[in-house]
């Protein structure tokens, strides 16, 4: 028996990332007859601003899959009381059953990733 042969079709999207797709597909294009304007300092200032690599939650389930079924014994750090109640708030009202200690650890750790700029110049 004689195998399928298919024939050879040129693909145009080959040679693009699948980002690069997706953006062409998902961004309108802006219009070619509009002339730029100058950048003034405050645009500029403006559009410098850092942007995080992730979103928040991101992170934060990130750092909850990190220090769930954490084995250590760990540092004792003291919560005021009402820090706890809203802890054990969060847990009981999450979909999951998470300990506080991971909760914790987790919420502190996103903030912290989140704001290492702001805390370099403390």
């Amino acid at each position: 028996m004689k195998k399928n042969e298919r024939p050879a079709i040129d693909n145009p999207l080959a040679s693009i990332g699948l980002d690069q797709i997706v953006r062409g597909i998902t961004q309108p294009e802006a219009p070619k007859d509009k002339k730029e304007k100058p950048k003034t300092e405050e645009t500029t200032k403006a559009e410098k601003k850092p942007k995080t690599r992730k979103s928040s939650k991101k992170f934060f389930e990130e750092n909850l899959a990190k220090y769930t079924g954490f084995g250590e014994q760990g540092v004792a750090v003291w919560l005021p009381k009402e820090v706890k109640k809203e802890l054990e708030k969060i847990r009981i009202n999450s979909n999951r059953n998470i300990p506080i200690r991971t909760l914790a650890s987790a919420i502190i750790m996103t903030y912290i990733e989140e704001n290492k700029t702001k805390f370099e110049n403390l």
